[in-house]
């Protein structure tokens, strides 16, 4: 009898265990237990979103995250801004949503498009003296106003995988002193470097972070709503700044 008690009990609890061992692999979600794809571009509330295309955009590593720290990377707070302008709720933490499948491969896009913020939505890329700023851009701006935040996406200049970005009158965003800046092309190596970006796969839905070829680890990000190289701290901020969606142009 002692025998008997002894085996029921035991394969009680093995039953037990592989009760709780299956509820615990049906809470799991896919991105609990396997490796996310790439994700892909989703539209957004201003109009259609589209990923610059390219055999990179598919293919790029999830980039790792620094552990390096950037004493001075901080956004200016809501205090800073006008009172219409603070970043949008729901930014401060990245989507966990992988797609369910890769966008198509295609050549890279020709036509002028714009980068807008996920954090701060009404403000895109917008050339101003020269230099690369996060400005409020909307159907009522200037037709100049909409033409500085409108940029042609090529294959990049020192790497076709990757992009460069043409202004209006032909010169090259590029970085000098880790601003983001419009410069003629001199034709020179650093030049064609400097002016080329690399997609990287952004926590944010239907966004994209852009590196640096020739300082890996470097990522255009805004701060006091310029456009400079930074690298990764590996925190909530400093995603949310360096993510953009490329949309239609404004011109």
């Amino acid at each position: 009898m002692a025998v008997l008690i002894a085996t029921a009990t035991a394969i009680a609890v093995l039953d037990s265990n592989t009760d709780a061992a299956s509820k615990n692999r049906a809470n799991h979600t896919a991105s609990d237990t396997d490796v996310p794809l790439i994700p892909g571009f989703s539209a957004s509330a201003g109009g259609s979103t589209t990923a610059p295309a390219g055999k990179n955009a598919l293919s790029s590593p999830r980039h790792s995250g620094s552990t390096s720290t950037a004493s001075d990377s901080a956004s200016p707070g809501p205090s800073e801004q006008g009172s219409d302008d603070k970043p949008v709720a729901g930014t401060t933490e990245p989507s966990q949503t992988a797609a369910s499948s890769k966008p198509p491969e295609s050549n890279p896009v020709s036509s002028r498009k714009s980068l807008q913020s996920v954090n701060y939505p009404n403000r895109y890329w917008h050339l101003s003296d020269g230099f690369v700023r996060l400005d409020p851009v909307d159907s009522g701006s200037s037709g100049s106003t909409k033409r500085d935040a409108s940029f042609k996406v090529v294959a990049g200049l020192g790497n076709s995988n990757c992009y460069s970005f043409a202004t209006a009158d032909g010169a090259y965003l590029r970085h000098r002193n880790f601003s983001l800046r419009a410069d003629r092309n001199d034709g020179s190596d650093l030049f064609r470097k400097d002016a080329t970006f690399c997609p990287r796969t952004s926590p944010y839905t239907g966004a994209v972070m852009l590196e640096s070829i020739n300082y890996p680890g470097r990522y255009l990000r805004h701060r006091n709503f310029q456009l400079r190289l930074d690298r990764d701290d590996n925190s909530q901020l400093f995603r949310a700044d360096s993510a953009f969606r490329v949309v239609n142009g404004w011109s």
